[in-house]
């Protein structure tokens, strides 16, 4: 979906041009984040973020501001302060509603402490249907998470019911139908559990027709006899005929992605963006896409492959009827494929993202719009856009958010050997320099004597060190480093939520990543499922395709108004300086739970 950039964001971005910083990747002013957000959508901040917007809040959104920093100081596990926030919650609540809301992030502080009895209690107690939507949404999820648990523990059927009410319950507030097919197939798993015994008992005992269906349907899915299933099916359809799991057998539809929601926060009155109009194009469903990908080789499976099931999958999630035609960049040469899009109809390229294979595309004269995955050497052509995932962006992110965090002195840490690490420092030093002189470079030269190499920065003099390093490395390099000086890593030394050892080593450090890699949703589980192995590379070019996708059917909004971004995988994309895709990165406190 698409939100307002905000004004902190427009400051830096200004302040530091002539850097070429990614400057959306500044930090942005809170206030301003929290704005069109309802106090229980997701967390984008981190609760720092979130104390300074409740500070700076107006009366009308102050209790909001607490319910968002209170929650993302459960989710950062600082128990004992969300605790303070939530006895100020219900000392603030002034209305029935704000009472219940209280109680919601009470309920939900409990089960984070593993109290499911009390939590099942405070939620027992509120009255969800007078609640604003996407509260109901919430409490709902959250009622079936805590009576799961209770379930579990205790093995008492009454709180599997109650969960499984609360989660069919949920169908009715969810719009988009792959998501009323989950909660569809949760609330039936959750019955399936339940020993036949019981399960009969309660489908005998229920009077509501709705909740009978699902009984029914439970007891049906859960017989060995496949034959007999189907029959059963049948007839269930012909019994309810009308009852919501109907959904299950009908065919699945392509659906385009939270329309309703883009409209609600696009901003007014913006700005257009500073642009050369010939860098824009439009994009219709029904027009061919070709995607220029390595499908064979060395670089099939780490690259290739991610990258077109990021592709597929985004417009999928659009319900895109756009024609696809993937080029194997692998088997025909680069010129070759030019010549054959260029006179086939294509309207826009995605990729290629092996930076010769841009290049050799840019040499070939191309005309046609482009989305690279790999920022181009040389001229490029005005309607290329491209996404940077490579190191000079990592040190430009870092030093537009230690600057931002109101750091004077950092310190960057690189190895000497590694060019990556070296790119990333030099970009660090290129962007902080336009600000004040005052940044140094600390380079070790070799990984084992890491240690005693660190101890030799000038950290006396250093509020903040930005670490451009290998995981392996960071954990070192961080346990060197005094406990006064902040922090600052990039994606470099972050290799996925299952590497939990390593972060919590790294516990403290501010780390910037993309939202998709730091967070668990139902898309990325079903990525992972398609692939297993995927590591936090290859998940980044997954989220940096996929972006591409909704990228090329925005442009033109994003160029209408300079105070919009869209909201992607990668983070919050908005138009850059000679046709670099700015993306926010998600920055969070490593060690704390998310």
């Amino acid at each position: 979906m698409k939100a307002k950039r905000s004004a902190l964001n427009v400051y830096l971005c200004t302040l530091l041009t002539a850097a070429t910083l990614t400057l959306s990747a500044c930090t942005s002013s809170s206030v301003k984040k929290i704005e069109s957000v309802n106090a229980f959508g997701p967390l984008n901040l981190t609760a720092q973020e979130y104390r300074q917007a409740f500070e700076d809040a107006s009366a009308d959104e102050s209790f909001k501001a607490l319910i968002l920093y209170t929650r993302s100081q459960i989710v950062e596990n600082r128990l004992d302060q969300a605790g303070a926030s939530v006895s100020q919650l219900y000392a603030s609540a002034a209305t029935p509603v704000q009472k219940d809301e209280a109680a919601m992030v009470d309920a939900m502080l409990l089960s984070k402490k593993n109290q499911f009895d009390e939590a099942e209690q405070k939620l027992s107690a509120i009255n969800y249907k007078a609640l604003p939507k996407q509260d109901i949404s919430y409490f709902l999820v959250l009622n079936t998470n805590v009576n799961t648990n209770l379930y579990n523990k205790t093995h008492d059927p009454k709180y599997q019911i109650t969960a499984f009410k609360s989660e069919s319950a949920l169908e009715r507030y969810v719009t988009r139908e792959s998501d009323k097919r989950k909660v569809l197939l949760r609330s039936v798993d959750l019955l399936k559990q339940l020993d036949d015994q019981t399960l009969s008992s309660a489908y005998t005992n229920v009077k509501n027709d709705t909740d009978k269906g699902f009984y029914e349907y439970a007891i049906i899915d859960k017989s060995s006899n496949t034959q007999l299933k189907d029959q059963m099916m049948d007839t269930f359809a012909k019994k309810y005929p009308n009852h919501p799991l109907l959904l299950l057998s009908a065919p699945e539809k392509i659906e385009p992605v939270a329309q309703q929601d883009v409209r609600d926060v696009t901003p007014r009155g913006g700005k257009a963006v500073a642009v050369d109009s010939q860098a824009l194009f439009n994009i219709q469903d029904g027009d061919q896409i070709a995607v220029l990908l390595p499908l064979s080789g060395r670089f099939a499976s780490s690259v290739g492959e991610p990258a077109k099931l990021g592709i597929l999958t985004a417009l999928k999630d659009r319900g895109s009827k756009a024609k696809v035609t993937f080029y194997d960049t692998n088997k025909t040469n680069i010129s070759q494929i030019v010549a054959t899009i260029s006179s086939n109809g294509t309207k826009l390229v995605i990729g290629p993202i092996l930076k010769p294979e841009v290049n050799a595309m840019n040499a070939a004269g191309l005309k046609i719009p482009s989305i690279t995955l790999n920022s181009p050497e040389g001229n490029r052509p005005v309607n290329q856009w491209y996404f940077d995932l490579g190191p000079n962006y990592e040190g430009a992110i870092a030093a537009s958010k230690i600057y931002a965090d109101g750091y004077k002195s950092p310190i960057a840490i690189g190895l000497s050997t590694d060019k990556a690490s070296q790119r990333s420092v030099n970009s660090f030093m290129n962007t902080f320099g336009k600000v004040n002189n005052n940044a140094v470079v600390c380079n070790y030269n070799n990984p084992a004597n890491v240690t005693s190499e660190i101890a030799k920065c000038p950290f006396g003099s250093a509020d903040s060190a930005y670490v451009s390093a290998s995981v392996i490395d960071a954990v070192q390099i961080k346990a060197a480093i005094p406990s006064n000086v902040a922090v600052y890593l990039t994606d470099k030394s972050y290799m996925g939520v299952n590497n939990s050892s390593q972060e919590l080593a790294l516990k403290g450090a501010i780390l910037g990543d993309m939202p998709w890699v730091l967070t668990d949703s139902s898309l990325k589980e079903s990525f992972m499922k398609s692939m297993p192995k995927a590591n936090s590379q290859v998940q980044r070019i997954f989220a940096a395709s996929y972006d591409a996708v909704n990228f090329a059917f925005n442009i033109n909004q994003l160029a209408a108004n300079q105070n919009d971004v869209l909201h992607g995988l990668s983070g919050d994309i908005s138009l850059g300086h000679n046709g670099l895709i700015e993306s926010t990165p998600m920055w969070v406190e490593l060690g704390s739970v998310r």
